[in-house]
């Protein structure tokens, strides 16, 4: 771990620039664009009741956008902590919860960091106890800690959000996280601050929805009202395993598919509408990628889509073959038609489904006040894990494209999109780490911190 005296030394950071005052369209610097989320939180835990936080707030936005999203029996919340939190397991998309880390107030740095989790995941899996779903009940040693405690050691004013479905809307956990930074401003005393600023840390799916605020989706999108406009309240972002150029994996790989659909319950979306499972065709309506399906339990996932294969060159592959048909399941599953085992209408419908959101943020490009650094894996062993041996390769994974085993190198570090407006690079680094050892690891864990405390 990076060792450092404490108060730690640093260059003076540079005064932001005052953020804008949005008067009468858009009301006070610190409202949101629907006027309906209250910074008032719905209810405070602290001590006991906070679990490993010092406190944990139920936040609310009541704006009409944040529907009750369908919940799959995976997708509902599984952490008794989290259930406790929001009074419910299938908790309304208007409820977000904000973690403070232990010593959240007086801390040594001027700059909150606000920790965003992935797909199926929460603040409390991902940054306090990332090698366990739930809390153990022994104290956990300090090599199995998540960064949120580690950060908060060194001095850093930690929050972290927990989203209400874990695979949620990114368009409503981009306002989500608009609110959860208004909060934070006002727990650490700094309402009427132009200067202030959060430096935010998000893994995976949760780049997403920063992004999307980062880049000023309120514009992008307008006929989503609810959006806040950019506020210049984000100093730095830093993107671990980030999907900058999107995900393909549900229409790439047939056998992901095959697993996925094997497996009852399973947290993850089934690309084709059909598919031929012990002899049977049948309905893949209650756990499809599409919104039009079954309720749609996985809201975020068309979202994250992109054609790697004709916009990114990164062609179908070994990784991805069906020989037993000749690959036209394989073609059949990607581009949309019917073959042998499966009906898909294929990646592009389900990119238009998703309203195309990451052509568009590559379109749009990062708020040129925001600092951005890129933390990418290129282990792409995941699929299989076994105690005392760690991850084994699968002949799939030792095929596929350089990548971490979930996000692609040339998505996580395909740049041109996001800094299209010219915002700062402070860095992007490859490690030799798989897509979840990039919140855990200590190698990790030291660059985050090296680009948390530069100037």
């Amino acid at each position: 771990m990076t060792r450092h005296s404490h108060p730690r030394k640093r260059a003076p950071f540079p005064l932001l620039a005052c953020v804008l005052v949005w008067a009468g369209l858009w009301g006070a610097v610190t409202a949101g664009a629907s006027d309906r989320f209250n910074p008032i939180p719905r209810q405070v835990f602290t001590g006991a009741d906070a679990g490993a936080w010092e406190r944990v707030e139920l936040l609310e936005d009541t704006h009409p956008a944040f529907t009750q999203e369908t919940f799959a029996p995976p997708t509902r919340l599984q952490d008794p902590w989290l259930r406790r939190w929001f009074g419910s397991d299938t908790p309304l998309s208007g409820l977000v919860l904000l973690h403070c880390a232990k010593g959240y107030q007086g801390r040594v740095f001027r700059n909150p960091v606000l920790l965003v989790h992935g797909a199926g995941d929460n603040a409390n899996r991902g940054w306090i106890h990332p090698f366990h779903a739930v809390l153990p009940e022994k104290p956990l040693p300090p090599e199995k800690q998540g960064f949120a405690p580690l950060l908060a050691t060194l001095g850093y004013a930690v929050f972290a959000v927990t989203f209400a479905h874990n695979q949620g809307d990114n368009f409503l956990q981009a306002e989500q996280i608009a609110n959860a930074i208004r909060r934070i401003r006002i727990l650490v005393g700094r309402t009427h601050d132009p200067t202030f600023a959060v430096d935010v840390v998000a893994h995976s799916k949760g780049n997403v929805p920063v992004r999307l605020y980062c880049s000023d989706g309120a514009t992008l999108f307008p006929q989503k009202r609810f959006l806040t406009p950019f506020r210049g309240d984000v100093r730095k972002y830093i993107a671990i395993a980030p999907p900058m150029r999107g995900i393909d994996t549900p229409f790439r790989s047939y056998a992901y598919n095959l697993a996925v659909a094997a497996k009852d319950p399973c947290n993850a979306p089934v690309a084709p509408d059909y598919m031929l499972l012990n002899g049977i065709w049948q309905s893949m309506a209650d756990r499809s990628i599409f919104p039009d399906k079954g309720g749609n339990p996985f809201p975020g996932q068309c979202q994250l889509l992109y054609n790697l294969v004709r916009d990114a060159g990164i062609k179908l592959g070994a990784d991805s073959a069906t020989p037993f048909d000749g690959n036209l399941t394989r073609d059949a599953l990607y581009h949309g038609r019917r073959s042998p085992v499966l009906l898909s209408r294929g990646i592009d419908a389900a990119i238009e489904a998703g309203e195309r959101l990451i052509y568009r943020l590559e379109e749009q490009g990062l708020d040129p006040r925001v600092r951005l650094a890129v933390l990418a894996g290129t282990r792409r062993f995941i699929a299989w894990h076994v105690d005392g041996l760690g991850y084994i390769p699968l002949p799939s994974e030792l095929a596929a494209p350089a990548g971490d085993g979930v996000v692609f190198l040339a998505s996580a570090c395909h740049l041109d999109g996001i800094l299209r407006r010219h915002a700062p690079l402070l860095g992007m680094k490859t490690l030799d780490l798989n897509h979840l050892d990039l919140t855990r690891h200590r190698d990790a864990f030291e660059v985050i911190d090296e680009w948390l405390i530069a100037p």
